[in-house]
């Protein structure tokens, strides 16, 4: 399998001594077309085939296999990645909503004490009814709003997160 020619291209894990391989006469004329098609010389061809299985722990017999294996292997991974940056998306957009809702809460709960301010000495109780009743429709809609949307990081205090 070793050239003649040499080349200043030599990897530098083969150092300067080479040793050699027993190939079938098939594999040897592949080696030299390979090689001759590349631009390298035979050894220099059969050193980077054989650091490329063994780097990545790959089995050269199993070639159709391992392929199938590699692809599979990176769809899933890119698969992942999409799929955590869109949950992370959706988690954003859901939380800045819910603190919206929050706000507007709290507004409200500000009006309706302002309210009972300007009307407590005509009527004062009528307003408290009311105004129970407006807080459990709002606690009522939040709950409702927060079931649906079912995330846990909601459930955190306000304030903790942005």
């Amino acid at each position: 399998m070793q050239d003649q020619k040499s080349s200043s291209l030599t990897p530098p894990s083969t150092g300067p001594a080479l040793k050699h391989l027993t190939v079938s006469g098939p594999a040897h004329r592949l080696v030299g077309a390979e090689s001759a098609r590349l631009g390298l010389t035979r050894t220099e061809y059969a050193d980077a085939a054989i650091r490329y299985f063994a780097e990545r722990s790959l089995n050269p017999v199993e070639a159709q296999a391992r392929e199938g294996q590699l692809i599979m292997a990176e769809v899933k991974r890119l698969g992942d990645r999409v799929f955590s940056y869109l949950q992370e998306q959706e988690r954003g957009l859901l939380l800045e909503m819910v603190r919206s809702q929050l706000s507007q809460q709290a507004v409200q709960e500000q009006t309706l004490r302002v309210v009972e301010n300007l009307l407590a000495p005509e009527g004062g109780e009528a307003l408290h009814k009311i105004q129970r009743k407006n807080q459990e429709r709002i606690a009522e809609a939040t709950a409702a709003g927060l079931a649906a949307l079912n995330i846990k990081a909601l459930n955190k205090q306000p304030g903790n997160g942005k």
